[in-house]
């Protein structure tokens, strides 16, 4: 090759670099032709993902909104317990009140009675027998609200149960979203 003319060497290596160029070329362009398919079947795949993404998304969105409307409806549940409880108590307390006094009334009648003649004693029997019978019907009533008090506190031992655990699932479900 030292003893070739110049022109001959150019040519030659031109001939060499225009085939390289060719054979480029035809890789790239056989690639290009092989390659719109496997784009798009990597857009395919990444739209499938994307669609798996979303439907995830809306799962957990709806999730997330019932778990806060269950959460919201047993806090009302217990609001109205806590006000049904208070207004029992409120009861208790007057009929322990008004027990106290039939008690004290019915006291002093028997001691009418004792110390009464006769037209005015049958006066205080009548008045002692309807402050027994008062006094009976407040013990009554106060053992129905006595009932009842039991009956909320269990109640609201349960929302409360309720409330917790919903809560829980509600914490739960936020620590999964952000694990993700």
């Amino acid at each position: 090759m030292l003893n070739t003319p110049m022109s001959k060497l150019l040519t030659t290596r031109a001939a060499w670099i225009v085939g390289l160029g060719a054979l480029a070329l035809a890789g790239v362009a056989s690639g290009q032709a092989h390659r719109p398919d496997a784009t798009l079947d990597e857009l395919v795949v990444e739209v499938q993902a994307l669609r798996a993404e979303m439907n995830q998304a809306a799962a957990a969105s709806i999730r997330a909104q019932l778990l806060v409307g269950r959460l919201q409806m047993e806090d009302q549940r217990i609001s109205g317990v806590v006000r049904e409880m208070e207004a029992v108590q409120s009861d208790l307390a007057a009929t322990a009140q008004a027990r106290a006094e039939a008690a004290n009334r019915q006291t002093a009648l028997e001691d009418a009675v004792l110390t009464a003649t006769n037209d005015v004693r049958e006066e205080a029997l009548k008045q002692l027998a309807a402050a027994k019978a008062m006094a009976q019907q407040n013990d009554r009533r106060q053992q129905a609200l006595k009932r009842r008090e039991s009956s909320l506190a269990k109640e609201l031992q349960e929302d409360q149960v309720r409330w917790t655990e919903i809560n829980a699932l509600l914490e739960n479900f936020e620590q999964s979203l952000h694990a993700r």
